[in-house]
């Protein structure tokens, strides 16, 4: 039995990703009439934070006014997105043993707070880390196994991206992965479930 559950935010527990990516790309394009799959690929677009997505388009570095601009109406469009409709049990499995779910994400941290109290699922989560100060995946991963005291083999990491594969597999953390397009090259050496309601196999 697992005794501390990592859950990414967009494309695991939230059908945001397209909602997320659309309102990047059309804010690039009406304020700096620019296409940013002119200037960067799809595997690039997703490894870059919106920040550094808006830099692409601009000569200066972006200042804290567009940022609050571009957290605001990326924040609005993620609270009407689709939660995964088992988290509930996830989490009512998690609570009964005594499983405790820490929710890491790159979205910006004052951001991914804002919206988890706005969607009311806050409880659910012991830790909610969002990102902050360029930190990745696989530094904070390593930091939760230190606070917990934990060894990997006792944690259980879960995202729908590769890069979420690559930090937990750094930590020598346990994957499981819902599935998208950017685990299928590996999806026969870890599980892949549709939703997170395949995900409490893998805690036992």
């Amino acid at each position: 039995m697992k005794r501390i559950l990592i859950l990414d935010f967009d494309g695991t527990i939230i059908d945001s990703n397209f909602i997320k990516e659309n309102a990047i790309v059309e804010y690039i394009k009406e304020k700096y009439r620019l296409n940013i799959f002119k200037v960067i690929d799809n595997f690039n677009f997703h490894s870059l934070t919106r920040y550094e997505l808006i830099n692409l388009a601009k000569p200066s570095p972006i200042e804290s006014e567009e940022k609050k601009d571009i957290d605001q109406i990326i924040n609005t469009q993620v609270t009407k997105a689709r939660l995964d409709p088992f988290l509930f049990d996830l989490f009512k499995y998690c609570s009964k043993f005594k499983i405790k779910i820490y929710l890491v994400s790159n979205t910006p941290n004052d951001s991914l707070k804002m919206i988890i109290e706005k969607l009311r699922i806050s409880h659910y989560f012991y830790k909610i880390i969002g990102k902050k100060e360029n930190l990745p995946k696989s530094k904070i991963f390593s930091q939760i196994i230190i606070d917990e005291n934990v060894q990997p083999f006792n944690v259980l990491s879960v995202g729908d991206n590769i890069q979420d594969y690559f930090a937990s597999k750094i930590n020598m953390i346990p994957f499981h992965g819902i599935y998208s397009k950017s685990l299928i090259e590996i999806n026969k050496t870890i599980p892949i479930s549709y939703s997170i309601r395949g995900v409490i196999r893998s805690l036992t």
